[in-house]
C-alpha cells in the first residue's frame, strides 16, 4: 500500500510558550477586562457575581483556570499534532460565502455581485461539486436592501446547488427568521450562531444581538475574533495569542454563564498590511499564524494540534500570477502536512471577490498537489521487469506496452488547462492561452447545469422569500 507523501514538522510554539500566553491571557481578563456594549446582558453577569467597572466585566483568574482546566477534561487532556489521516480519494474545496464583487469574463473587470450574477456563479459551483467543491454560494447578492440578502443568497444556493441546503449566516436579527424558516424547510433547522468579538477585548454587534434575541431557539454558539498583530493587537506575536485568546475565552465564559448554552470557540490571529491596514491573507506571516493558533487552540482545549494550514486565501484582486503562485504555496504546504480540505477556492482580494477562473485553477492547483501527496510507489517484480524490458527492446519503445497502457493515468497526472506540449505542438493547436481554456471550461460547465430544487420544497422557498421581500424591502 502506498501512504502517500506527507512531511511532519516540529511546533512553533515551545510549551514555555505557551504557558506564557496563557498567564498572559488570565491577567488581561482579571486586569483589563472585556467591554460588554450591552446593557442587559452586563446586568446579568453583574447579578452572577461577575465584578465590573463601566462598561468593563472582569473575570477573576481563578474563573478563567477553572473553565480551562474543565475544557481540558472534555479534550481528553491530550497534546501534540494529529495524526495524518489515510489519504482521501479527493482532496476537497469549498467556496467563501462573503464576496460582494465578482470577477466579469467578458470584461476582465470587478463588478458587484447581482442576483443575476450569483445565480449563474451558484451554477457553476453546483457543477464542480463532480471535481470536489463541497459548498454554495460563493457569493452574496448587493443589489437587494441588506437585510434581504442573506435570504436570496440562501434562496439560490437551495434552488440552484445540491450542496446548498446549509443555512448561511443571518448576520442580523432582523433577517434570521426568513433564513431560519429556510433552514428548516430543507431539513438543516439552525441551532448554532456565531459570535464576533471586536479586537480588542470587545463583545457586542449585531451577531450578538441576534443571538441573545433567538438564543432560546439554539443549541450552542460560537465565539471567536480576528486579532491584527500591528493594528487591533501588540505587534509581538505572544501578546498577540494571549490578547486573541482573552477575547475569546472570556466572552465564551461570560455568555456560557449567561445564557447557559454550550459555546464552541476559535482563537486567531490575523496579518495586516501596515501600510494599507488591509488584512493579507496569502501571506508568509498568514499561514504561520494559522499553524500557531492551532497549537494555541490545542493547548487552551486540551485536544490535539492539526499540523496543517487550510486557509489558502490571497489579497490577489484579479484572477491571474500573484493568486496562483500564493494559493499553490498553501496548498501545496497544507496538503503535504495532512490537510484534505481547502476553503475559499475562487475567492480572491481576502474574501471581498468571486472569480470563476480563478475557481478552475484553484482546481487545476488542487489537481496538482493531490498527486504529489499521493507519492509513488517503487513496488517491482524482478521477472515482471525483465520480461516488460525485453518486450519494449522488442517493439523499439515501451509506448504501446499493455502495462504503459494499464498505469500511465496513475503514474502521470494530465493537466485539463496547464502546459505540457512542446512549442510545435502547442502552436500546431493554435497556441491556446491557459485563460482561454478556463474560460472554455467555465462556459462548457454552465450549459452543463441541470440541478433543481424538489417542487414542494421550492414552493415553499418561494413563500419565505416573498415574505421575506414584503418585510425587508
Amino acid at each position: 500500500m502506498n501512504p502517500g507523501f506527507l512531511l511532519q514538522r516540529p511546533p512553533l510554539l515551545s510549551p514555555d510558550d505557551l504557558a506564557r500566553i496563557e498567564e498572559a491571557m488570565v491577567r488581561l481578563l482579571e486586569q483589563v477586562g472585556v467591554r460588554v456594549l450591552d446593557g442587559s446582558l452586563r446586568d446579568t453577569l453583574i447579578s452572577r457575581g461577575f465584578r465590573s467597572q463601566g462598561e468593563f466585566v472582569f473575570l477573576e483568574a481563578a474563573v478563567t483556570r477553572e473553565f480551562l482546566a474543565d475544557e481540558r477534561v472534555r479534550g481528553g487532556r491530550r497534546s501534540g499534532p494529529l495524526p495524518a489521516g489515510d489519504l482521501a480519494e479527493w482532496i476537497t474545496l469549498g467556496v467563501c460565502p462573503y464576496p460582494q464583487h465578482v470577477h466579469d469574463l467578458a470584461t476582465d473587470r470587478l463588478v458587484p455581485f447581482t442576483v443575476e450574477r450569483l445565480t449563474e456563479a451558484v451554477k457553476l459551483v453546483d457543477v464542480l461539486a463532480e471535481r470536489g467543491v463541497r459548498s454554495s454560494p460563493p457569493g452574496c447578492p448587493t443589489d437587494l436592501p441588506p437585510a434581504l440578502q442573506p435570504v436570496m443568497q440562501y434562496w439560490l444556493a437551495a434552488t440552484y446547488s445540491r450542496h446548498g441546503r446549509t443555512p448561511p449566516d443571518p448576520k442580523a436579527e432582523i433577517t434570521f427568521p426568513y433564513v431560519a424558516a429556510m433552514a428548516e424547510a430543507l431539513g438543516h433547522p439552525i441551532r448554532h450562531l456565531p459570535v464576533y468579538v471586536f479586537s480588542p477585548l470587545t463583545l457586542g454587534g449585531e451577531s450578538l444581538r441576534c443571538v441573545l434575541r433567538f438564543h432560546d431557539r439554539l443549541e450552542a454558539i460560537g465565539v471567536n475574533s480576528m486579532a491584527a498583530p500591528g493594528s487591533t493587537a501588540p505587534i509581538e506575536v505572544g501578546a498577540a495569542l494571549a490578547l486573541a485568546a482573552a477575547e475569546v475565552i472570556g466572552p465564551v465564559i461570560l455568555l456560557r454563564e449567561a445564557l447557559g448554552l454550550p459555546v464552541h470557540w476559535w482563537v486567531s490571529i490575523h496579518p495586516v498590511d501596515l501600510g494599507s491596514l488591509a488584512m493579507v491573507f496569502g501571506s508568509p506571516e498568514s499561514t504561520l499564524f494559522q499553524l500557531a493558533t492551532r497549537e494555541l487552540n490545542a493547548h487552551l482545549s486540551g485536544g490535539q494540534w492539526p499540523p496543517w494550514a487550510d486557509n489558502p486565501r490571497t489579497n490577489a484582486k484579479l484572477p491571474g500570477p500573484q493568486a496562483c503562485a500564493e494559493k499553490a504555496s498553501l496548498m501545496t504546504l497544507g496538503a503535504l502536512l495532512g490537510g484534505q480540505h481547502f476553503g475559499a477556492a475562487g475567492t480572491l482580494s481576502l474574501d471581498e471577490v468571486f472569480s470563476a477562473e480563478q475557481l478552475v485553477y484553484d482546481l487545476e492547483i488542487r489537481d496538482h498537489v493531490q498527486h504529489l501527496v499521493g507519492g509513488i510507489s517503487g513496488s517491482v517484480d524482478p521477472q515482471s521487469c525483465v520480461d516488460t524490458v525485453a518486450a519494449g527492446i522488442d517493439a523499439g519503445s515501451f509506448a504501446g506496452l499493455d502495462s504503459t497502457l494499464d498505469r500511465f493515468r496513475s503514474l502521470y497526472w494530465r493537466p485539463r488547462l496547464f502546459e505540457r506540449d512542446f512549442v510545435g505542438g502547442w502552436q500546431a493547436k493554435g497556441s491556446p492561452s491557459v485563460r482561454a481554456k478556463a474560460h472554455a471550461l467555465i462556459a462548457e460547465c454552465l450549459r452543463r447545469h441541470e440541478y433543481r430544487l424538489e417542487t414542494d420544497l421550492q414552493t415553499e422557498l418561494d413563500r419565505i422569500l416573498e415574505g421575506a421581500r414584503a418585510a425587508l424591502t
